[in-house]
């Protein structure tokens, strides 16, 4: 039987890296096309453009120094179709020649579809 949860930690190592390398379109490469995702202290976005937009927004601020999602705990659906993530954000940023750092936590919500595992859903706390 395949380890759906090694799959989805190697996506999140993988999406980690298209954030650090301010890739936006790579970033929303692992959403599906209808993704909600909740900011920290933020809006709700809808969509993969609204998300792509954010990004790209983002990461063509002066000092974006990127997120890490790391996750702790990865649950399957016992059909193997869906999975849940809980874990731990880290975002970093040089402001006025000095280092930010904001964290928290984090779920998420996981398909898998005929293209492989896709994020359908992302909420993220301070």
């Amino acid at each position: 039987m395949r380890d759906h949860s090694a799959d989805i930690r190697a996506l999140r190592r993988q999406s980690n890296a298209a954030i650090a390398s301010l890739d936006a379109n790579y970033a929303i490469s692992f959403m599906s096309d209808d993704i909600v995702v909740q900011v920290a202290g933020g809006p709700v976005l809808r969509g993969k453009a609204a998300n792509r937009e954010a990004w790209e927004k983002q990461m063509s601020e002066t000092g974006f120094g990127g997120y890490v999602r790391t996750p702790e705990k990865i649950t399957v659906a016992d059909d193997g179709t869906h999975a849940s993530e809980m874990g731990h954000w880290v975002g970093r940023w040089r402001v006025k020649g000095r280092s930010h750092v904001e964290e928290g936590r984090y779920t998420a919500e996981w398909r898998l579809g005929a293209m492989g595992w896709e994020i359908v859903q992302e909420a993220f706390v301070n």
